[in-house]
């Protein structure tokens, strides 16, 4: 195993993890309205999409890890996702949300999966962590379940904090200077990222 790539791999997780995405926000804003036990079947139907994406995507890149054009796609179209994410978090106004108006009711294990497939944000971080770092960490299933359970376990981790920072501290991201603020980080945090993996270009041409 490559040890600096391994820490590359906990860099990327723990800039992606603090960065609230529709994950975090989720559980952050359920646990505010419902309780923090109101999150566990929310959390595990995550984990469930999760590793179900990321294994999916490791199987792919895998198997296109000799062709550098597919690597290369593959890696802007985790870039593009990214981008849009940049953008997104200088755009966007969490004063102008209201928990009301986007959680009906608790949120259980099937939204939880379907969360997955239709989040950005995951979508680029998984095709970026495939396609840099399944060879450096072991190659085939050997550095995909890698991934995947350095990955889960510290998603898991993630959505749990998220879930009792949102049971005491909802108000910080409704406030309208201090919400825009922390969002305006997070998204110098995401830019700075792009631009790590801009300069570093896809495995292949690394390699």
């Amino acid at each position: 195993m490559d040890w600096v790539a391994f820490g590359e791999l906990l860099t990327l997780l723990a800039i992606g993890l603090i960065t609230p995405g529709p994950n975090a926000l989720t559980c952050f804003a359920h646990s505010g309205l419902f309780g923090p036990k109101a999150n566990v079947k929310l959390i595990a139907g995550m984990a469930v999409g999760f590793v179900t994406i990321e294994v999916s995507v490791g199987l792919l890149v895998d198997a296109l890890s000799d062709s550098a054009t597919a690597m290369t796609v593959l890696h802007w179209i985790g870039m593009t996702f990214l981008g849009a994410m940049v953008v997104a978090m200088f755009r966007f106004d969490p004063a102008s949300v209201h928990n009301e108006q986007n959680i009906e009711g608790m949120l259980g294990l099937k939204v939880g999966i379907g969360m997955q497939f239709v989040n950005g944000k995951e979508w680029a971080f998984i095709i970026i962590m495939m396609s840099q770092f399944i060879e450096p960490l072991g190659g085939g299933m050997t550095g995909i379940a890698t991934i995947v359970l350095v990955t889960l376990t510290m998603c898991l981790g993630a959505m749990v904090l998220w879930t009792l920072a949102g049971a005491r501290l909802n108000h910080l991201f409704t406030e309208g200077t201090t919400g825009k603020r922390i969002f305006r980080i997070c998204g110098l945090l995401l830019g700075l990222l792009w631009v790590a993996f801009l300069v570093q270009g896809p495995a292949t041409a690394a390699a």
